[in-house]
């Protein structure tokens, strides 16, 4: 009898971790961020710790200054590695920021590279959100389907010509991938995402810094369609919007205006597909 094994996921990838020595000259380093690139040459850099968990570790102050200096440094990290094979060894721009080594791996997507990468390089990471949630299974790569489901209900039932426009993937330039985009028509893009609780964050930063670099290489590498507006359909939970909430938000709203996309943050899905109606219009 032959053993059957799952098949591996297609997609080859390396990634670099961004470091930071909180104490100086204590050689004690903690993973911060993360370098991804494809075997097809895609590149994606970002946070795997968001600004309201630096806070809570090292204060808010403290937190918000390391918060600012990784961003910082996060942006140096891609326009280097955006001409640069990641087997060369980037300096960072700040003192008691570093650069791990060179690792490898397979996954099914950039984003899922990211996601692998944050698990296994960073301890205050999407590792800490599985243990205090009690569980041991990898974060989703998708966001919640009933978000989507609810936006398209509404715009399909004002503007039934929209309907081809869910869902849709284009080539980009550099990978000759296709990426798939929640809403796409000629001027305008978005992507959706969703907190349905506090204790999702870290694994929503992971998706969406990815979600905010697709539609960045959509709008500056896509051969086929330049959309005049590209943003993020962000749900946050209905309930009362905590602090945490709000500096996740406005967290993200940096992400995304660095790259001069668009973020937009409600509870409703009607609010957000009346917004994309707007937009697209």
């Amino acid at each position: 009898m032959s053993a059957s094994y799952p098949e591996l996921p297609g997609y080859g990838f390396s990634w670099r971790s961004i470091q930071i020595e909180p104490v100086p000259v204590s050689g004690e380093r903690i993973t911060l961020g993360a370098i991804v690139k494809g075997d097809n040459q895609e590149l994606l850099a970002a946070k795997v710790v968001s600004k309201p968990h630096l806070r809570k570790i090292y204060g808010r102050e403290f937190g918000a200054r390391i918060a600012e200096a990784l961003s910082l440094c996060i942006n140096h990290a891609e326009k280097y590695y955006s001409t640069n094979p990641l087997s060369n060894k980037w300096s960072p721009p700040l003192d008691r920021f570093y650069v791990g080594e060179l690792h490898s791996s397979v996954a099914e997507n950039i984003e899922e590279g990211l996601s692998r990468a944050a698990r296994q390089s960073s301890s205050f990471s999407v590792s800490l959100e599985e243990e205090k949630t009690g569980s041991s299974t990898s974060p989703a790569v998708s966001a919640p389907k009933s978000w989507q489901k609810a936006i398209r209900q509404v715009v399909t039932d004002e503007r039934e010509e929209f309907l081809n426009y869910f869902e849709k993937s284009v080539p980009v330039r550099d990978s000759g991938v296709p990426l798939t985009f929640s809403f796409l028509s000629s001027n305008y893009a978005a992507q959706f995402d969703a907190i349905t609780e506090t204790k999702q964050i870290q694994r929503v930063l992971v998706r969406a810094q990815s979600k905010l670099w697709q539609l960045d290489r959509l709008r500056d590498e896509s051969a086929l369609i330049h959309p005049k507006f590209c943003e993020l359909l962000l749900q946050i939970p209905d309930s009362d919007e905590t602090s945490e909430v709000s500096e996740f938000v406005e967290e993200l709203d940096y992400e995304a205006s660095r790259r001069e996309l668009g973020l937009f943050s409600t509870t409703s899905p009607v609010d957000a597909a009346r917004h994309l109606i707007e937009k697209a219009a």
